[in-house]
């Protein structure tokens, strides 16, 4: 585990497990899932997404999906618990979303339907709703760089 991540890894599973909304979580940092307690959330992360990055200055960010508790897995032994309710299919995501973190931090979050953005105010020390029905447009110039290497090799 990279330093950055391990810390920015600490760093949300405690507030999430200080929250007290969160039963279990995983995160793309631990090697199982952890189990927090009666909470009726649970989380899945990649804490630090392109962290073998930092080094570059290319932007990192925080991957997150949000589930509700699985009632059905109740009785069964903690470690079953929490690996039952962390590997739910994604049609039963609450909310999922992505904070960017470069020259501005961009959260974007959907609960199903849409896409909208916040940034982060440095002046107040919130994020502001700032992009509204993120939609990725339906012809464009280029999709990915993967394209372009593609495109330049032929």
């Amino acid at each position: 585990m990279a330093h950055s991540a391990g810390r920015q890894n600490n760093i949300m599973k405690a507030a999430l497990r200080s929250s007290g909304k969160v039963a279990a979580i995983a995160s793309e940092e631990e090697d199982a899932a952890i189990w927090f307690g009666e909470g009726p959330f649970v989380v899945v992360f990649d804490p630090l997404d392109g962290s073998r990055n930092i080094d570059a200055s290319i932007p990192t960010g925080t991957i997150f999906g949000i589930y509700r508790k699985l009632p059905e897995a109740d009785q069964l032994p903690l470690p079953e618990k929490a690996t039952v309710n962390v590997m739910q299919r994604g049609e039963r995501l609450v909310a999922a979303g992505y904070a960017l973190y470069s020259s501005a931090t961009v959260m974007c979050i959907s609960v199903g339907s849409g896409l909208y953005g916040f940034t982060l105010d440095h002046s107040i020390g919130e994020f502001v709703y700032s992009h509204h029905d993120i939609r990725i447009p339906e012809r464009g110039g280029v999709s990915s760089s993967l394209l372009c290497i593609l495109w330049n090799n032929h």
